[in-house]
């Protein structure tokens, strides 16, 4: 059974049409039924497996197979399909994990996705470029341990903590 056919299927035991299923995916007419001359963009089988409620290995595959499965060679066009699409970091193939929190982060409204996007710059800037950008580096000298908290002077000060 092809991707398409797996597709077809799991629509039509949903009772939707190609149509249907590609409008409610937010994918353009015919982004389907050309998938069976061309390989598919990873971004629109997510999108289909999404909406559909099934893992891409159900619309890959046809079940939950693992990569050591008797289908490695689906198994390594699909990472073939990541390269091309450019899910690769740093010369290598994004994880499952990594493109889940892809797929997860697009999934967001904007607003969310430019909070999740300062968190994560935040993090890298602290571990990764080790620039302290924490207001607990205003009570604290990491270098000699001296705590510089106002609450501990005993002297009222203006303002809030």
């Amino acid at each position: 059974m092809t991707l398409v056919d797996r597709i077809s299927k799991m629509a039509k035991e949903r009772g939707l049409t190609f149509k249907a299923l590609e409008r409610e995916a937010g994918l353009g007419n015919g982004t389907i039924k050309r998938w069976e001359v061309q390989s598919p963009r990873l971004d629109g089988l997510i999108k289909v497996a999404e909406y559909l409620q099934v893992s891409l290995d159900a619309i890959v595959f046809g079940n939950s197979q693992t990569a050591n499965s008797p289908n490695d060679k689906i198994h390594s066009q699909l990472e073939r399909i990541k390269q091309e699409q450019g899910l690769i970091c740093d010369g290598s193939p994004l994880s499952t994990e990594e493109s889940d929190l892809i797929a997860m982060y697009r999934l967001l409204p904007s607003h969310e996705q430019e909070d999740t996007f300062d968190l994560i710059f935040f993090k890298y800037q602290k571990y990764v470029e080790k620039k302290a950008r924490s207001i607990y580096w205003t009570y604290s000298d990491v270098n000699s341990n001296k705590k510089n908290n106002p609450a501990q002077d005993n002297i009222p000060q203006d303002g809030t903590a």
